[in-house]
């Protein structure tokens, strides 16, 4: 789906669809169902070209970095973009994009792809490490049991050798 900035008028154009996200990756590039996804929002006339405010919701299937279990990601964004039919320049100074061109929702031939703006807001509010819940224990390094079902009874206060001898220095401070 498409929306043409060539054809808006000075009234601007409201839009709400219903997406279905395919070929997406998570954050460790495991492939994901398809999403679906609500994409809302409003086009209107501005000095600096188009400017596109609106809204993303979807509901991600993820797997949790720490227990490996599957766990839904909800994603709520809200956007302002500014749309431009040219990339803008790299600053001259540091080879980066200024703040204007962070802003900016590059449309060469003035349509808008709406699968491909939810694709970037969804990545842009995909965590890089998700975690089911903030006290997820995770697996046990020993034996592999999720510590959140149940507890393995492993030795806790194993310490990697690699850092034993830092033990030493951590005792000295300690006391």
């Amino acid at each position: 789906m498409f929306i043409d900035i060539n054809t808006l008028g000075p009234e601007g154009l409201d839009f709400e669809r219903s997406l279905r996200l395919d070929g997406l990756e998570g954050p460790s590039r495991e492939r994901l169902p398809v999403v679906p996804a609500r994409l809302a929002g409003s086009l209107s006339p501005s000095e600096r070209g188009p400017h596109l405010e609106g809204s993303l919701e979807a509901t991600v299937p993820l797997t949790c970095s720490r227990c490996l279990e599957p766990f839904p990601w909800s994603v709520h964004s809200d956007f302002d973009l500014v749309v431009v039919r040219e990339q803008p320049a790299l600053d001259e100074d540091d080879d980066v994009l200024d703040d204007d061109a962070a802003e900016a929702l590059v449309a060469p031939e003035g349509k808008i792809g709406l699968e491909d703006l939810a694709r970037e807001q969804l990545y842009l509010n995909l965590p890089l490490k998700p975690i089911c819940r903030p006290d997820c224990k995770g697996l046990c390094p020993s034996c592999g049991a999720n510590r959140n079902v149940t507890a393995c009874g492993c030795a806790a206060d194993e310490v990697d050798p690699r850092m034993a001898p830092l033990l030493q220095f951590r005792k000295k401070i300690d006391s």
